[in-house]
């Protein structure tokens, strides 16, 4: 028979999920999840030691600034099998030297010396020529740059020129042909730049027809004046993804040389994020890092089960050592025995993962194994029942436990007839004395917790009962044998009562004992004790804590505050400098008219992490649909497009696109611009066109929104955007399927579902092939 798992039975994994939950790293996330028991506890320790120091950090000065970090590993060996990283591979390769940069200037600047911390750090190895040539090379768009190589700027010129003449050359054509076309603007297929001819005049244009309407009414003909020069756009192309492979390979290449520097580095980040995880977990539950102990001993003030909410939760003391080591559980059935059982199994498995406990104070020792036998064990596989499978663990954890183990045993010998059971659970009792390891045990029988009170080394503990209310509280009572409350617990179950009464009678006169009712006896004198010192007990905890939580909320403030005043004015007026020189450059940059769209793109994210640097104001103006407003901390103006929820969506005087909370906004009048009226070209019209990087086609019904998406697309390809989002909703899936066919047939592109940031099943990603 496999030995009960502790793993499973105290539902440690849950643990590990909430842990895992502060990851910022991919490899500190599969540390979280291989935690388990520390072998010896010098292991221990250290581990606790670390936990300790990065906690003190975090409390005083905040996270490290650990950003999202890959799996290195994952990525060399990728690297070594295909010789080709993605520019996406790079880019996180690269960031892992940025992260080690702005964790060297954390520590600068707080200018205090964390010794285990920094033994840690001290492991980095520089390799920012490494991700100097990495950015220089990928942008922040994970494109290449133009400039990567001389050969890539020179096709991307030919490329753009190229297309430049053939967008001109098209749209002559377009007014040539006016008459015989269903549409002004010429549209692209299969790469290649069409006209959308009436199908009944399709003999009027010399050409190659690439598609046809669903309708049949228009014929996609590509002039066989543009021939040639489509043929060499293709080509370029070609050449221009031939060049992007040869410097992607070069790339991979100065990453293999330096794989051992780079693995270490992502280790390194790694258990800090291991680390910071396991300190921000410990703030969650409100814990305590516990004392290691070199004595078989368990002493846990007001100690809590972490996976009951807060909120239900009832606090617990327990103490176990080598003089009594073992500790008989009495009390009322769905009284709390077993949760008190996994309170102190969970928690001595957490503390030698290297966690910190919810208590309010822990001392443990070390212990080799934690042996269970908790819940219904009945195996069919093995033809046992409930009490052969119970009698069979058992059997297993007798014959191997030594006194540096802990055991934790429920409900010790039910299952059978109750004298046998009584009898096996004493004998297993003196059999645990004898090897002296730390024990708990729950049960309901009499002769056991008379066996307990007459042993020296063995403690009666109760859960102690409300019999006013007839409810269990839940409150473990050490010192105290228990009863179980069999016939008040019916009794409030609805059973009759003269039922309930004949039960009393029939134990009154044959089995109650002169031992137990003594026993019943002390446990009520006892009681009664214990509640006239509950209530004063219980205030002068409150005040404890609360004095404690004030003691320390004004210390964190006192530190917290001198560290965020140290220089602030100085540090202030330089932030607030650079940041309105920098929205002024940018804004520059924007008014260039040669500007790509990637590049567009590239400036307004710069303007939006601009924004978040800039000093915050908060304004209450009601925005309404449609309003013309100011957004401060930009300088920048523009309508309101669309609101959802405390989001506006608006559109800037200079075309681009933000998406900005309200109280961010102030409604200024909108100016009085007189635009002289200039006769366009189709050509004109098409290129000027404003194109989103995204498309909403919700609400719209499905033949709607195939046109829309047509058209969209059509803008997207004249505006050379590599990436855009399509958005479809949910429903009844009809728009997604509809999206999704047309793109089928489009073999310039390809796509995907949205990510977890990018609306998931909701849209549909589109990658241009370039």
């Amino acid at each position: 028979m496999v030995m009960q798992d502790i793993y499973q039975t105290f539902e440690f994994y849950k643990i590990i999920e909430t842990v895992s939950e502060y990851n910022k790293t991919a490899l500190g996330k599969v540390y979280n999840q291989d935690l388990k028991m520390l072998p010896d506890i010098e292991t221990v320790e250290n581990a606790l030691l670390d936990l300790a120091e990065i906690n003190s950090l975090i409390i005083r000065f905040g996270r490290l600034p650990i950003a999202n970090s890959a799996n290195a590993l994952l990525l060399i060996e990728m690297a070594k099998k295909t010789a080709l990283l993605t520019p996406r591979d790079l880019h996180l390769i690269a960031e892992d030297v940025l992260t080690i940069a702005k964790i060297s200037a954390f520590f600068k600047k707080i200018g205090v010396t964390y010794k285990r911390i920094a033994h840690l750090t001290a492991g980095f190895i520089d390799l920012s020529n490494l991700e100097k040539e990495i950015h220089r090379v990928i942008t922040n768009a994970l494109t290449l740059a133009d400039n990567a190589t001389p050969e890539l700027r020179q096709i991307r010129q030919k490329l753009k020129k190229a297309e430049h003449h053939l967008q001109a050359k098209i749209a002559t054509l377009a007014v040539t042909y006016a008459k015989y076309l269903n549409d002004d603007n010429f549209t692209i297929r299969d790469g290649h730049f069409v006209l959308p001819v009436k199908t009944v005049e399709k003999n009027r244009v010399n050409g190659i027809v690439y598609d046809v309407s669903d309708s049949g009414n228009t014929t996609f003909i590509e002039p066989l004046e543009i021939v040639q020069l489509n043929n060499e756009i293709t080509t370029l192309k070609v050449q221009e993804n031939d060049e992007i492979r040869k410097i992607l390979k070069a790339l991979t290449a100065l990453v293999l040389l330096q794989e051992d520097e780079i693995i270490t580095n992502n280790k390194i980040i790694a258990l800090l994020d291991f680390l910071s995880a396991k300190a921000l977990y410990a703030q969650k539950i409100d814990g305590v890092i516990a004392t290691c102990s070199r004595q078989q001993l368990i002493d846990l003030k007001l100690a809590r089960h972490p996976l009951i909410e807060t909120d239900k939760v009832v606090t617990n003391s327990f103490y176990l050592d080598e003089k009594a080591p073992i500790i008989v559980i009495s009390g009322p059935n769905a009284g709390g025995k077993t949760v008190a059982l996994k309170t102190v199994g969970l928690l001595t498995l957490m503390h030698q993962a290297g966690l910190a406990i919810p208590a309010q104070k822990g001392v443990i020792g070390y212990f080799k194994n934690i042996y269970i036998d908790i819940g219904d064990n009945q195996s069919l596989s093995d033809n046992l029942s409930t009490f052969s499978a119970h009698v069979s663990q058992i059997g297993h954890i007798l014959r191997r436990v030594g006194s540096k183990d802990l055991v934790l045993l429920d409900e010790l010998g039910t299952g059978t007839d109750p004298r046998a059971g009584e009898a096996l659970a004493i004998a297993i009792a003196k059999h645990l004395q004898a090897k002296q390891p730390l024990s708990l045990i729950s049960s309901h029988f009499g002769a056991l917790k008379e066996y307990a009170f007459l042993s020296k080394n063995i403690v009666n503990a109760s859960m102690i009962f409300d019999e006013q209310h007839l409810r269990p509280t839940y409150r473990f009572k050490q010192g105290v044998p228990g009863i179980s409350y069999a016939l008040e617990v019916a009794a409030r179950y609805g059973l009759d009562e003269r039922i309930i009464a004949e039960a009393e009678t029939f134990l009154t006169n044959h089995h109650q004992n002169e031992s137990g009712k003594l026993l019943d006896i002390l446990q009520q004198k006892i009681e009664e004790v214990d509640r006239l010192q509950t209530t004063l007990t219980k205030q002068k905890s409150e005040l404890a804590h609360r004095e404690k939580q004030l003691s320390s909320a004004e210390d964190l403030f006192t530190t917290r505050r001198k560290n965020l005043l140290k220089d602030v004015k100085v540090e202030k007026a330089e932030m607030i400098a650079t940041t309105k020189q920098e929205i002024s450059d940018i804004i520059a940059k924007m008014h260039r008219s040669n500007l790509r769209v990637h590049e567009v793109i590239k400036l307004k994210k710069d303007l939006e992490k601009l924004e978040e640097k800039a000093e915050e104001e908060i304004f209450d103006d009601d925005i309404i649909l449609d309003d013309y407003v100011l957004i401060p901390s930009m300088n920048i103006s523009g309508r309101v497009a669309r609101i959802k929820g405390e989001k506006a969506y608006i559109i800037a005087d200079g075309g681009l696109a933000f998406d900005v909370s309200k109280n961010k906004l102030k409604k200024i009048k909108a100016p009085k611009i007189k635009r002289a009226k200039v006769k366009q070209t189709n050509y004109d019209l098409a290129i000027n066109t404003e194109v989103g990087i995204e498309l909403n086609l919700i609400g719209m019904r499905v033949e709607e929104a195939r046109s829309a998406l047509i058209k969209y697309l059509d803008n997207c390809r004249l505006k050379n955007l590599k990436q855009v989002r399509i958005i479809h909703g949910f429903g009844s899936g009809a728009l997604r399927t509809s999206v999704r066919d047309y793109l089928k047939t489009q073999k310039d592109l390809t796509y995907r579902a949205g990510g977890e940031y990018e609306g998931g099943g909701g849209a549909t990603v589109i990658m241009f092939d370039q």
